[in-house]
């Protein structure tokens, strides 16, 4: 475990960032909090300057590992008014990085290789980990550790899993365009509500692996107005699409296109969809997995390992192994007895789950670039 100076730095650090919460892509002043952090440390923080958000290299050489904390909060309503909290743990996930890269500022001696924080913008709007992808921050690394709060239901404390394998998700807004007609003449359009619901019962007959957990539903549906003597040909939709690996999700995107394509020609009208949020689900790197799972053990114990996590949930993380395959990428799951759950306004957790992520992020690197440092050595022997 870390020691007292230590665990009170981390504290502080969540403290300040859990009552200064600031929604997606606008985490500016969390962002030059933690970057003048880690400047004090010596470090050199880099902006990404088009957007909040930064990354933060320790040690010799070009980086090999990566940290990756997600730096958005949650707009929800508290006492009736829209308030933005940290309901979902990323305040947690931020101290903890920046805890493990200070920790890793200030031990004796130099690493045998380097560590990249990256700090993330906008993870709860599905697609800050894309545009922080494009920018190439992860293309050299050879592994990439995420970090995340577990619901007490889930993985209850002390206990921490080595990757976290979470669904694919995919929204879709759908627009049926046709013609409006006269309540008692039924037979002369096409009516937008039944055509939803045509696209509603066709979503339930698309053909699935029943081994792979799935699910795409309609969420949303408009049309018509106040005057109920009006058939509405238009109307819009809205569908929402999990499912838990990235091929399931192809096949439900292909069978959503399709069953409107199908509705729309017999009922001649037109359905546009739009597809919007689009979040891979995980590709975890089995390296990575045991890199984690090697450090729970000899950090806090055997007892303190469970299996991985398996979760209807999505996570924009998984953009990163997108970009770069290659990528040896999982996620840490730390029980933390999160209640009621998370994404609820009233949120809590055991704060020390916070101090055995460090510990088990500070393993997972030192192992990792000690492991990298003993291959290089003994390529120039060879």
């Amino acid at each position: 475990m870390i020691n007292e100076a230590a665990r009170r730095r981390l504290h502080d650090i969540w403290n300040h960032l859990h009552q200064h919460p600031e929604p997606s892509m606008e985490e500016s002043a969390t962002s030059d909090y933690l970057a003048g952090l880690l400047t004090r440390a010596g470090l050199e923080p880099r902006k990404f300057g088009a957007f909040p958000g930064f990354t933060v290299d320790v040690g010799e050489g070009v980086p090999t590992i990566g940290l990756r904390a997600d730096m958005d909060a949650l707009v929800q309503e508290v006492d009736g008014k829209p308030t933005v909290v940290h309901s979902c743990g990323h305040d947690a996930n931020m101290a903890i990085v920046a805890a493990v890269m200070l920790e890793l500022a200030e031990q004796a001696g130099p690493m045998d290789g380097a560590v990249r924080a990256i700090f993330q913008p906008a993870e709860e709007a599905g697609n800050g980990a894309e545009r922080v992808a494009a920018l190439g921050v992860t293309d050299g690394l050879e592994y990439l550790f995420g970090v995340h709060l577990r619901p007490q239901q889930e993985l209850p404390a002390p206990c921490l899993a080595p990757a976290i394998s979470h669904g694919a998700c995919l929204f879709a807004n759908g627009t049926i365009t046709g013609e409006d007609h006269h309540g008692a003449r039924p037979h002369l359009g096409a009516n937008a509500v039944e055509l939803a619901f045509e696209v509603s019962a066709g979503l339930r007959r698309l053909k699935i692996d029943p081994q792979v957990p799935s699910s795409a539903k309609m969420t949303m549906l408009h049309a018509g107005g106040s005057n109920l003597n009006v058939i509405p040909g238009s109307g819009h939709f809205g569908v929402d699409m999990r499912a838990q690996t990235n091929e399931a999700m192809d096949t439900l995107r292909t069978g959503l296109v399709e069953v409107c394509r199908s509705v729309a020609a017999a009922a001649g009208v037109g359905i546009r969809l739009d597809f919007r949020d689009e979040v891979p689900a995980a590709v975890i790197g089995p390296e990575a997995e045991a890199a984690l799972a090697s450090s729970i053990t000899a950090t806090l114990g055997s007892g303190y390992l469970r299996p991985r996590i398996v979760t209807s949930g999505s996570d924009d993380f998984h953009f990163y192994t997108r970009r770069n395959p290659a990528l040896q990428a999982a996620m840490l799951a730390v029980g933390a007895n999160v209640q009621p759950g998370l994404h609820h306004p009233e949120m809590t957790f055991d704060g020390d789950a916070m101090e055995r992520a460090v510990a088990v992020l500070l393993a997972s690197c030192r192992q990792v670039t000690a492991g990298a440092g003993s291959a290089r050595a003994s390529n120039r022997r060879l």
